[in-house]
């Protein structure tokens, strides 16, 4: 009897086992899914400031070379008037000529400046919508989006120093370089900066055999080790209360470790600043056969 009830209380065990374990792989897997989907739609956010950001620049340039254009039919207008007239001085035609001269050279920077924005946009636009890897220069692409974050950067005081050799190439996903870059700096302007009238940024990037090693500084206003110790815990944020989620460093963390395969720290002290390491791998050999 005895044996028969250790039996019985041994297989109830092991089947409540059994059911717990499926419970918990199940809200695993309920977890992954949350995650993956707070990453998509973290994704899309992001891609919709890089939309206002980028249509609020494009306005200007464009807008300056619409009034150029004005101006300049209106003035040809009015020559031609004088010409037809028989009614033209020397003076006034070199004058037009003058006008002519600055005019179109306007409406020729900004139309560049414009096209310029509208390329830089594209790129980082499409990268952060797909996950594809890619060959691509590493500091002209975080030029890239660094131009696609001035409407963000130049309201605030603030400078950027790209410490980076003008020729290293890789082979990896430029999105979520992108990601992780945009979400570094706009954490540096909400947290960092709010109360600094001169931010500085600093990334200094480095190469070795077969590692990739960013080192991103702020001279922000530094985080104490409680918040420190929690930084990339998804909903972490020091503005409860506010639209911030607080998911921008939790998202850095996953694209680092899940699609970049690297790890990442933060070191960081009240008043002096924050920096960010990431380090991840390099295959020298994939990148030339690409």
């Amino acid at each position: 009897g005895l044996n028969k009830e250790l039996e019985y209380k041994v297989t109830q065990r092991t089947s409540d086992l059994l059911l717990s374990n499926i419970n918990l792989e199940n809200s695993i897997n309920e977890l992954k899914e949350t995650q993956s989907q707070l990453i998509q739609s973290e994704k899309m956010a992001s891609l919709g400031d890089l939309v206002a950001g980028i249509s609020h620049e494009i306005n200007t340039p464009v807008g300056l070379g619409v009034t150029g254009i004005t101006h300049l039919e209106y003035i040809t207008k009015e020559i031609t008037q004088l010409y037809k007239s028989e009614n033209i001085s020397q003076e006034e035609f070199e004058d037009y000529l003058e006008n002519c001269k600055e005019l179109t050279s306007s409406i020729h920077t900004n139309l560049n400046r414009a096209a310029d924005l509208i390329k830089s946009f594209k790129k980082v636009a499409v990268d952060q919508s797909s996950e594809e890897k890619r060959k691509f220069n590493i500091k002209e692409y975080l030029n890239e989006v660094l131009t696609s974050l001035r409407f963000e950067t130049k309201n605030r005081n603030c400078t950027f120093e790209i410490e980076c050799d003008d020729k290293i190439t890789i082979l990896s996903y430029p999105g979520a370089f992108s990601q992780i870059f945009t979400n570094l700096v706009i954490n540096s302007l909400i947290h960092g900066f709010e109360e600094l009238k001169k931010g500085k940024i600093e990334l200094e990037i480095q190469e070795s055999a077969d590692r990739l090693r960013l080192k991103y500084s702020d001279n922000g206003r530094g985080m104490p080790k409680e918040v420190l110790e929690k930084i990339f815990n998804p909903f972490m944020t020091t503005k409860r209360g506010s639209e911030c989620m607080g998911l921008g460093t939790h998202i850095i963390f996953n694209l680092v470790h899940q699609q970049l395969k690297g790890t990442i720290s933060c070191e960081s002290q009240v008043g002096i600043g924050t920096t960010f390491i990431i380090d991840m791998p390099l295959k020298r050999s994939e990148i030339n056969n690409a």
